[in-house]
């Protein structure tokens, strides 16, 4: 989705992650209320995950709105989507 959104100009950088970032959050919670509506139970080492990664979430959020520049961002988004395109292309993920 950052892709597009870069290539037709409709946002900025900051805007994108921002935007990107949301995505993310709402298709998280929404795989676990689904997950959670089937029946399964997460160990109690999954909550503490659950909490690292929103604290985590949090703390991106802060750097890449705050002291991150364009120019940071847009390479971390290029190493993002590298690594992606990998893994689509090379491993049976």
């Amino acid at each position: 989705m950052s892709p597009v959104i870069l290539l037709l100009k409709w946002a900025d950088m900051k805007q994108t992650a921002a935007i990107s970032a949301l995505f993310i959050f709402v298709n998280s919670l929404s795989g676990l209320a689904g997950q959670l509506t089937k029946g399964i139970h997460f160990s109690p080492d999954m909550y503490a995950y659950v909490a690292i990664a929103f604290i985590g979430g949090i703390c991106g959020a802060y750097v890449g709105a705050m002291k991150f520049n364009q120019n940071i961002l847009k390479y971390l988004l290029a190493v993002v989507l590298i690594m992606a395109s990998y893994k689509l292309l090379f491993t049976n993920a």
